[in-house]
């Protein structure tokens, strides 16, 4: 992505009461007018709040000092830069095709840090409900484990408890990839060479030629509810073999297993655990599967 284009996706996703279907629509009215994304902030305060439909807020920030946003945003690029993070937006080529493919809607723009490369392999997921049992824990560490073993890529996120567990242990495997529920430097902080997606107190350096960190966040926000089950959402969309350890009924990762299915992944129940996943499609798996998980995947990938 050029740098003009860069800066103006860093200025469109810095805009207040500006989420993903806000965003979304600015690109897609903005690319079939036919004029270039920082061109955007140009255009009149009428057009803004009637045919882009923008917040008053949003509004006020684009028309109010121009040449303050603009500078504001290169100094948020230009650390982004220093720091290895890029932006890219829906129909860049460096976009996650697997979220292209999966999700109607995809986030429309996506910050990221580490390799891309991550996303070549086949890959993996292996997710909980909050609060999982001790079993549910330890199987979690074996499926992880033996998806590393087998050179499978492991999708988590990086701060939710129950992410941790893959997230610490996919740092066996070729490659991992974490989602984030919030902004990057918000959760990797000042120190962006060290791992904050470890279970102890310390932080060793983060491997960013066998990581890819990506959040749809901006850069600075804070984790809420919202952005936990999107979060999920985007693990899910990521991996060709989902394993649903511990899946309350009713619950959000069962949601999200649900929609898995009705995209035709593979979503795998740890011993039948959760017959709702089962009687829609989910295939029930044992001890004796785990050391074969790639026989799940998809034969395109």
């Amino acid at each position: 992505m050029d740098t003009e284009t860069a800066l103006a996706a860093v200025m469109l996703s810095q805009l207040p009461r500006v989420g993903e279907t806000a965003a979304r629509r600015a690109l897609e009215l903005t690319a079939a007018r036919g004029i270039a994304l920082m061109d955007f902030f140009q255009l009149p305060e009428a057009t803004l709040r009637e045919a882009y439909a923008l917040h008053r807020q949003a509004v006020e920030r684009v028309c109010r000092d121009r040449e303050r946003r603009e500078r504001e945003a290169g100094e948020l690029l230009a650390r982004m830069r220093a720091a290895g993070v890029e932006v890219c937006v829906w129909d860049d080529s460096r976009y996650p095709a697997r979220w292209r493919e999966r999700l109607d809607p995809g986030p429309p723009i996506v910050f990221s840090l580490g390799s891309l490369a991550a996303l070549e392999g086949a890959t993996a997921a292996v997710l909980n409900s909050r609060a999982p049992t001790e079993r549910a824990v330890t199987a979690t560490i074996r499926i992880v484990q033996a998806a590393a073993a087998q050179a499978l890529v492991v999708v988590s996120g990086g701060m939710k408890a129950t992410h941790r567990i893959p997230a610490v242990l996919g740092r066996t495997a070729p490659a991992r990839v974490i989602v984030l529920d919030r902004g990057i430097f918000a959760a990797l902080g000042r120190h962006v060479d060290q791992d904050p997606f470890g279970l102890g107190p310390g932080r060793a350096a983060l491997d960013a030629a066998r990581t890819l960190v990506l959040s749809p966040f901006r850069l600075g926000d804070h984790a809420v509810a919202r952005n936990g089950r999107r979060r999920d959402e985007l693990v899910a969309a990521l991996a060709d073999v989902i394993v649903a350890v511990h899946t309350r009924a009713g619950g959000e990762i069962e949601r999200v297993c649900f929609a898995a299915l009705d995209r035709g992944q593979c979503v795998l129940s740890w011993q039948g655990e959760n017959p709702g996943l089962v009687a829609a499609g989910a295939v029930a798996i044992d001890d004796s599967h785990v050391n074969d998980l790639r026989a799940f995947v998809p034969a395109a990938r």
